[in-house]
């Protein structure tokens, strides 16, 4: 079996299909990575689905359920609600449910629920061509019963530390096409490197030579925001609390 499951996820889970039902459970995971529909266009209106969200009523007076949420605010709670305590999710949102004032609720519940890592404001082109909307990625781990009581206690979250940052560049532009490094006065950058090329010989067979050739790098720079996360992470007053339920 691949263990690949298709599903309407923020359906009741009781609801969901015989496979998915066995393999997907409530509390079950460790990790979960991402990138779910969103926008105000595909609102999820229906009372029946809405009825199981605490996001639905959360901070409305008297208990009224919301008549309309867009499916990403949906799925953080969905998100959290799949993982373990403790258990972490990579998830990529619209920037405005990160800066949006009416959209405070929705920053009170994560709060109350789940321990911000990171913050990543990806630059607008991210997605583009296909779409210009500026998103984040949110990395949050889910809390535990102990600390959701402490913090009861306390009448307030815990105060930690929060890994930030805004890259500038992931690769292509808004048209899709690659972009690569450039000198301060525009030129692009080139160095001679070895590679590898796979090729068809005379009698039709596949062969990889090796070759040096001009070579430019792309003007990427989320493999450095993974390395600078892993330098953050791996520091040990973090590491204790990020493994806590390991």
């Amino acid at each position: 079996s691949t263990n690949v499951h298709h599903a309407n996820s923020l359906l009741p889970p009781g609801e969901w299909s015989g496979d998915v039902k066995d393999k997907i459970r409530p509390g079950g995971f460790d990790i979960i990575l991402t990138n779910p529909p969103f926008g105000s266009k595909i609102p999820i209106d229906d009372p029946h689905v809405l009825e199981q969200f605490e996001l639905a009523k959360f901070e409305m007076e008297g208990g009224v359920r919301r008549a309309s949420m867009p499916p990403e605010q949906l799925f953080i709670e969905r998100c959290l609600y799949l993982l373990k305590p403790a258990g972490r999710v990579a998830i990529v949102l619209p920037d405005s449910i990160l800066s949006n004032p009416g959209l405070t609720f929705i920053r009170r519940w994560i709060l109350k629920r789940a321990r911000v890592i990171a913050s990543v404001d990806l630059p607008q082109v991210t997605f583009e061509p296909y779409t210009g909307t500026q998103t984040s990625i949110l990395l949050l781990q889910k809390k535990t019963r102990q600390e959701m009581m402490l913090e009861q206690e306390l009448g307030r979250p815990r105060d930690y530390e929060v890994f930030m940052t805004t890259p500038e560049a992931v690769g292509h532009d808004r048209r899709g096409e690659t972009l690569y490094l450039r000198t301060p006065e525009g030129e692009l950058i080139e160095y001679e490197d070895e590679v590898s090329v796979t090729r068809r010989n005379a009698e039709g067979q596949l062969i990889t030579e090796r070759r040096r050739q001009k070579v430019r790098e792309k003007f990427d720079q989320l493999p450095e925001v993974v390395h600078y996360f892993a330098e953050w992470a791996g520091k040990p007053e973090r590491m204790r609390w990020l493994n806590a339920g390991d």
